[in-house]
C-alpha cells in the first residue's frame, strides 16, 4: 500500500517535520545514499583505463560499458521513481539500496566482459533512482522555508566524487581496483540499517502528523508556487534542459581540467569549489528567487567564459577551471526543489528522469567538444559560454507568480 503522503497523484505536498532533530535525520536518510551514488559514479570513471586493460576492451567495448552506465541511470531513473510514488518513497530508498549492493559486489568479483557489462547496467539502475526519491523525500518532509537550503546541502553529497578521485588516485595502485568496489559493499550495509532505523521512526512521525493535517497546524508558510508553467511535456523539457546545460559545464570543466595541475590541493579544489556555490544558490534563492539564480549564474558563466577566452593572462585556464564549479554549485544545489515544486504528480519519477536523462546528455558533451572542434585553443569557452546563455534563455522564461514576488520582496527588505 501507498504510504500516506507519498503518493504521486497527491497535489500538495506537506511539510510534516518540522523539528531540528527530525529535520537533520530526514537529511541524513536521503544523503547517505547520494554519497555513495557519486562515489561509485565517478569510480568508474576514474577505473575505465584500468578496468579496459584489465579485460583487454576495445575502445567500442569499453564505450558500451560506459554507455551501459548511462542507460541504466536514465531507466533507474524512470522505473524506481514510478515505483516511489506508487508505493512510497521510504521503501524504495530501502530497495535501491539493496539492488545497489548487490551490483557493487558484482562488480568486485566480474570475470569477462558481459558480467561487467550486467553488473554496471544493474549498479547504474540504484545509482539512477537514487537522485530523484532522496529529492523528493527531503522536500516532502522540511519546512518549506528550509527546502532549498537543505536541497542544496543534500547536492554536497558529489563529494562521493572527490572521495573517488582520491582513491582512485592513491589506493589503486596498492588495493587495485577490485577491493576498491568492494570497499564500498561494507559502509552500504551499515548505512542500510541507519537508514531502516531512521525510516521506522520517521514513517511513523510522519504517518501521525498528516492525520492530524499537520500542514495547517506547523506554522510555516505555503509551499513556494511552481516556477514553470505550461502542460506537464513542457515543465519536463524544461527541467531536462536545465540540468543537460548546466551538468555539461560540470563534465566539461572535468574533461579541461585534466590538462590543468593535478596536485591533491587541485583535485580538491575542482571538486570542494563546487559546495560554496550551492550555499550561495540558496541564499540567492531565499532573497531573490530562483530566476535571478538562474539568471546570475548564467551570466556569470558567459562572462567567465569570453574573459577567459580574450584575456592574455598565463593563468587564465587555471583560474577559470577553479571557478567554473563554484558558479555551477548554484543551479546545482536548487535544481532537487525546484524540480519538484515544478510537478505536482508523478514528481519522483519526472523529476528524477529529468535530471538524470538531462546527466546521460551532458555525459556527451565532451564528444560534441571534439567534434565541433572546440577543444582548441580559446574555441572551448564559447562551448561553456553557450551553456551560460541557454541557462539564461529558460530562466527567463520561468513564471514568477505575483505571490512569489511579495514573498520575495519581503525576505530582501
Amino acid at each position: 500500500m501507498t504510504e500516506p503522503g507519498e503518493s504521486g497523484l497527491s497535489e500538495a505536498v506537506p511539510a510534516v517535520v518540522p523539528e531540528a532533530e527530525s529535520t537533520v535525520r530526514v537529511y541524513w536518510t536521503a544523503f547517505i545514499g547520494l554519497f555513495f551514488d557519486y562515489y561509485d559514479l565517478f569510480l568508474f570513471i576514474y577505473l575505465e583505463k584500468t578496468l579496459a586493460a584489465e579485460f583487454a576492451l576495445s575502445p567500442a567495448a569499453s564505450n558500451a560499458v560506459q554507455f551501459t552506465g548511462l542507460a541504466g541511470v536514465g531507466v533507474g531513473a524512470l522505473l524506481f521513481g514510478f515505483l516511489a510514488d506508487r508505493f512510497g518513497r521510504g521503501r524504495m530508498m530501502l530497495a535501491v539500496f539493496a539492488v545497489y549492493a548487490v551490483g557493487i559486489a558484482g562488480l568486485s568479483l566480474t570475470w569477462d566482459f558481459n558480467s561487467l557489462l550486467a553488473f554496471r547496467l544493474l549498479a547504474s539502475l540504484a545509482l539512477g533512482a537514487e537522485w530523484g526519491i532522496s529529492h523528493t523525500y527531503l522536500a516532502e518532509r522540511v519546512p518549506p522555508g528550509r527546502r532549498y537550503r537543505l536541497s542544496a546541502l543534500l547536492q554536497f553529497s558529489i563529494l562521493g566524487g572527490l572521495l573517488a578521485a582520491l582513491v582512485a588516485r592513491y589506493a589503486l595502485p596498492a588495493a587495485g581496483w577490485r577491493v576498491l568496489f568492494a570497499a564500498s559493499i561494507v559502509p552500504v550495509a551499515v548505512l542500510s540499517l541507519v537508514r531502516w532505523r531512521m525510516l521506522a521512526g520517521a514513517d511513523s512521525a510522519v504517518g501521525a502528523a498528516l492525520r492530524r493535517d499537520a500542514w495547517g497546524k506547523s506554522g510555516h508558510k505555503a509551499p513556494p508556487k511552481v516556477v514553470m508553467t505550461g502542460g506537464a511535456a513542457f515543465r519536463f523539457a524544461g527541467c531536462f534542459a536545465l540540468a543537460s546545460l548546466t551538468i555539461s559545464s560540470g563534465t566539461i570543466n572535468i574533461f579541461f581540467a585534466k590538462e590543468l595541475p593535478q596536485t591533491v590541493w587541485h583535485t580538491v579544489l575542482f571538486w570542494g569549489n563546487v559546495a560554496p556555490g550551492m550555499l550561495l544558490g540558496a541564499w540567492l534563492v531565499r532573497r531573490r528567487g530562483v530566476r535571478a539564480a538562474l539568471l546570475l549564474y548564467g551570466g556569470a558563466v558567459v562572462a567567465l567564459s569570453l574573459g577567459a577566452w580574450l584575456s592574455p593572462w598565463a593563468q587564465r585556464k587555471l583560474a577559470f577551471a577553479l571557478v567554473l564549479p563554484l558558479l555551477n554549485g548554484i543551479p546545482f544545489g536548487l535544481m532537487g526543489a525546484l524540480f519538484n515544486e515544478t510537478f505536482a504528480v508523478y514528481r519522483t519519477t519526472l523529476s528524477g528522469a529529468a535530471y538524470n536523462l538531462g546527466r546521460i546528455l551532458a555525459g556527451f558533451a565532451p564528444v560534441l567538444l571534439v567534434a565541433l572542434g572546440l577543444n582548441d585553443g580559446g574555441r572551448y569557452f564559447l562551448f561553456t559560454a553557450a551553456t551560460g546563455l541557454g541557462v539564461c534563455l529558460l530562466a527567463g522564461g520561468l513564471h514568477v507568480p505575483a505571490a512569489d514576488s511579495r514573498e520575495i520582496s519581503a525576505g530582501s527588505s
